[in-house]
């Protein structure tokens, strides 16, 4: 065999022999000539991988250009092992760069061929991608995602009435988890069954991953047409479930693109796919969402800001400002304090962005971020507050506490070494919990008002009036003083019967020995109705903005205000 393999090679050459049988082929072939030292591919490999060409002088060196960094020294060691004759088959598993320059896992096979010497003289063998998309699923008995890729690349680039209907079934891992994996098989095969039923000759069906199937329709017209073959399908399910008594209950979500929605290639409207089927699963079991592009582009926004959210932390908080606004004693006029305000830029398009506290501090919350982010703040309050007491002796900065921080970090360790770093008393660093966040999570909670009250930290409800609060719910938080939100004082300025209202909550809060926090002060005839009503402490407008650090030193000490 080897003798007819060199005559081969001599008769066609490495090259050329690689052209001939390498379009039959999904892999990659490749032979190595190990006396020169030369490597030739085929060409389709320069199409996937990082390779400036499909032919290299030097095969040793080769390696630096689609090897993963981490692989290159193995494979070296190894073609030399080859090249000396030690090594008497080559089959490794390893990783390869892909064009973006991330690591894709293949399996390299090769047969040593000996000249008439003995020596070895070529390497002739082939590359696959072990973590490549499956060609096709045993168990629901349909093609995979790579036979899907061909197929909408050839029918959807002339078309507009193609649908691209992405469906998963909700809760999966519970059936498996429940009623094994052998059932979960079942389930997987029966709905793949059924969603087939319910198809023409021009609506193909495949299987993508685990719970995952899509619809290539060309079929469909118009979303009606798409809402009937949905309803359709859900139909078959439920006759499903009832088929085997209701011993499995599950839904399917459904996310629906347009062809006239699509993007150019098949890696972005593979991602507008899942995209739509993650928006079809947040409506709840048998949820149906069809692809619009402005929410992409909100979807996409999020996912930016949540990469410089997480480059900023990493990068000691470049981006992040504490901004602060003054809190103001009725009856004197006089500053006390201020709340201390998170505030993130980041660069978009080679200039500065800055981003709004509704955008990223649920991104914050939702990643885990708000936990280091909130020392961050702490910090930089604690320092504000050393500044300020220097000529405000009391002065105190009020800091927001996210639920997150409550529940799965022990903030109050991070307030006491905020205030021990600065050497500032306990009731100088006031934690701000919002009302709405907290009533729901008492055990939570009461917890951490505990450890408060041992390590006399002060605690604020904010937002009071937003939320379920009563007389009862205050008392048993006992905060240290409440803040009545900013769009109720604006409704009670300008209307006589909520202005009452807001009358008998300042003297309810009064009568339980607690102060209150008139939030949202924007003119000078409110602050007057409110002094009036004896409110404990004001903010507003009407005596400063938000701002930096700097401005508000410059604003405010030694200063107060009548």
């Amino acid at each position: 065999m080897d003798t007819n393999i060199r005559r081969l090679l001599k008769e066609i050459g490495a090259e050329d022999l690689i052209e001939v049988f390498a379009p039959c082929m999904d892999d990659y072939l490749y032979i190595i000539d190990l006396q020169k030292n030369t490597l030739i591919i085929s060409q389709e490999a320069v199409k996937r991988f990082k390779m400036p060409g499909n032919s290299f002088d030097n095969a040793a060196d080769s390696v630096r250009y689609f090897v993963y960094e981490e692989d290159r020294p193995m494979i070296r060691e190894h073609l030399q092992r080859i090249a000396d004759g030690n090594e008497k088959n080559h089959n490794l598993h390893y990783r390869w760069l892909d064009k973006e320059g991330m690591p894709v896992w293949i399996n390299c096979r090769g047969k040593i061929i000996h000249d008439k010497d003995g020596k070895p003289h070529y390497l002739i063998g082939c590359v696959n991608e072990i973590g490549n998309i499956q060609r096709a699923d045993n168990i629901s008995g349909l093609l995979g995602e790579r036979e899907m890729h061909s197929f909408v690349s050839s029918h959807i680039k002339d078309s507009s009435s193609v649908f691209l209907i992405h469906i998963g079934i909700d809760g999966f891992n519970a059936i498996n988890g429940t009623l094994g994996v052998d059932y979960g098989n079942y389930v997987l095969k029966s709905v793949a069954d059924g969603i087939k039923e319910c198809l023409s000759d021009n609506q193909q069906l495949y299987h993508l991953v685990a719970d995952e199937y899509m619809i290539v329709d060309l079929e469909s017209h118009t979303r009606d047409d798409v809402m009937l073959l949905q309803k359709e399908i859900c139909k078959k399910i439920e006759d499903f479930i009832i088929s085997e008594k209701y011993k499995v209950v599950f839904t399917v979500s459904t996310g629906i693109i347009h062809a006239t929605k699509l993007l150019k290639y098949y890696d972005e409207y593979r991602k507008i796919a899942v995209f739509s089927l993650k928006q079809a699963k947040s409506m709840g079991g048998n949820g149906v969402y069809f692809f619009e592009k402005e929410d992409y582009k909100l979807f996409l926004k999020k996912e930016k800001i949540k990469s410089a959210l997480r480059g900023a932390v990493t990068n000691e908080f470049e981006g992040f400002e504490v901004y602060y606004q003054p809190i103001i004693d009725c009856s004197s006029g006089n500053i006390i304090g201020a709340e201390a305000l998170m505030r993130f830029s980041m660069y978009s398009g080679g200039k500065k962005e800055s981003i709004s506290p509704v955008e990223f501090i649920p991104l914050l919350e939702e990643t885990g971020l708000i936990i280091p982010a909130g020392r961050f703040v702490l910090n930089e309050a604690a320092a504000m507050c050393h500044e300020m007491r220097q000529y405000i002796p009391g002065f105190k900065v009020n800091v927001n506490i996210s639920y997150i921080q409550m529940m799965k970090s022990d903030i109050w360790k991070d307030i006491l070494s905020s205030i021990e770093q600065y050497n500032l008393p306990p009731e100088s660093l006031c934690a701000e919990l919002t009302e709405s966040g907290y009533t729901d999570m008492t055990p939570y909670f009461y917890t951490l008002r505990k450890k408060f009250e041992e390590k006399k930290i002060q605690f604020i409800l904010d937002d009071f009036g937003t939320g379920f609060s009563n007389l009862h719910c205050i008392v048993n938080m006992n905060p240290n003083y409440v803040k009545l939100d900013n769009h109720f004082t604006a409704k009670a300025m300008s209307q006589t019967r909520d202005f009452e209202l807001l009358k008998k909550i300042v003297e309810l809060v009064h009568s339980i020995d607690i102060k209150i926090c008139i939030e949202g002060v924007e003119k000078e005839e409110w602050y007057q109705k409110l002094k009036e009503i004896h409110a404990d402490y004001l903010q507003g407008y009407l005596f400063g903005r938000p701002c930096d650090k700097n401005q508000f030193l410059n604003q405010f000490i030694c200063k107060g205000i009548n």
